[in-house]
This record gives structure tokens, sequence and C-alpha cells, in this order.
């Protein structure tokens, strides 16, 4: 099962990746490739959000940053509240850097944007900054790549 976790630029410069609650897509039997490729993109945009939550907490670098990640075969999840029509929270699990298929991360040219949304007073104005964002696609990296995407952002 893959599982889209939020996290932060600091949780890519150390051992072992955060374990946290993530977000799961859980297509049914009908959904035919392309649908179920739009399930897990939407799967991704709220890993994303949640993403954008864990920055604002803890005062991170502003960047949205998911880890999609293959569940260990050692690990059975059970897929949690639905957040849309097949798309559901994740409990948090442990894991290692070797399970991780992808990085999606915001380049840094979408800082900006980013902050915009952190620094939103409104929710109309959180709205127009999200919808700003979301110009900005998330950059795929493979896991040998986390001192690629820390250097990105040391600059």
């Amino acid at each position: 099962m893959r599982v889209y976790v939020p996290a932060v630029l600091s949780d890519l410069s150390v051992p072992l990746p955060p374990v946290r609650g993530g977000v799961v897509a859980v297509p049914d039997a009908a959904m035919s490739a392309e649908d179920v490729e739009v399930l897990e993109d939407d799967a991704i945009t709220e890993a994303a959000l949640a993403s954008l939550e864990q920055v604002r907490e803890e005062g991170a670098q502003p960047a949205r940053i998911v880890l999609a990640v293959d569940t260990p075969t050692s690990t059975t999840l059970s897929p949690g509240e639905a957040i849309e029509a097949n798309i559901f929270t994740a409990p948090a699990f442990e894991y290692t850097w070797s399970d991780v298929a992808a990085i999606l991360v915001d380049l840094p040219d979408a800082a900006s944007a980013v902050s915009a949304v952190l620094e939103a007073d409104t929710q109309e104005g959180a709205d127009e900054a999200v919808a700003a964002l979301w110009e900005f696609s998330l950059a795929w990296f493979d896991r040998s790549e986390r001192p690629d995407v820390l250097a990105l952002y040391k600059g």
C-alpha cells in the first residue's frame, strides 16, 4: 500500500524518516488506470496540504514535501477516516528510507507562494494563496536524491 506522508525539509536530513500519519488512495476495482492516477494525485494534494500545516506548526522552511511510502511488508494498515471519496487518512507507522518510493517537493521558486499561504490572515486570503500555489507542481525525486533536495534549499 502506498501512503503519502507529509513532511518538512528538515525531515530529509535525519537517519530515519518521520513517523506521522498520511493519506492513502483506495481505488475501487471498476476504476481505470487513468482514474487511479487522478485519485493518487488527489491523495498527494491532501498530503501536501498537511505538509503546509507541519511547516506552519514547526516554523520550517516554506516548502510542501510529501514522501510516497510503500508500506513495509510487515506493516498492515487499515485506512482511517474518509477525506473524500476513495481517499482516507492513514495511521502513523514506522518505515525506513528504503521504503520511500519518491520525494515530492516544491522547488525553491515556489517558496514565495508557500509563504503567502502561511502568512494569509483570512480564509479568503488563504484560499486565494492556495489557488496560486497550485500553479507550482511538486517535483519528483528518488529517495537517493535527498542530499540534492536539501542542497536546493541551502543556497
